[in-house]
């Protein structure tokens, strides 16, 4: 299938024509790029790479929430120790997470549009 890339704002569509109107920015279709194959595949993979972080962070998220209960019941040192430690092994992986899709982002633009939303 043919992929299409909004100039203006990144914005990627998959068909055999673009949008008539960029839904993300409101351009008409005439800003709209045809991606050749290769480029086209280098962007699915970006999207499912980033589909793949989003589901980690969703898995982070649950066990940060978890980690918090075990620190809210204050059981003792011990317990607490590990619930803390494992909010912060979190916070470090979505860091590193951040930082690998800034790192992409700055050799390909078009790949920091496929990370949008874990950059915030």
């Amino acid at each position: 299938m043919k992929m299409w890339r909004c100039e203006i704002c990144g914005y990627l569509h998959e068909g055999e024509e673009p949008p008539d109107i960029c839904p993300k920015c409101g351009y008409p279709k005439e800003n709209f790029k045809l991606l050749d194959e290769e480029e086209a595949e280098m962007m699915r993979d970006a999207l499912a790479t980033r589909e793949k972080y989003a589901q980690i962070y969703d898995h982070l998220e649950a066990v940060h929430k978890v980690a918090q209960e075990g620190i809210d019941l204050n059981l003792d040192e011990g317990c607490n120790e590990i619930f803390g430690k494992t909010q912060k092994d979190i916070e470090t992986m979505r860091d590193t997470i951040k930082e690998e899709l800034a790192g992409h982002a700055q050799e390909c633009i078009w790949v920091k549009v496929a990370s949008d939303g874990l950059m915030d």
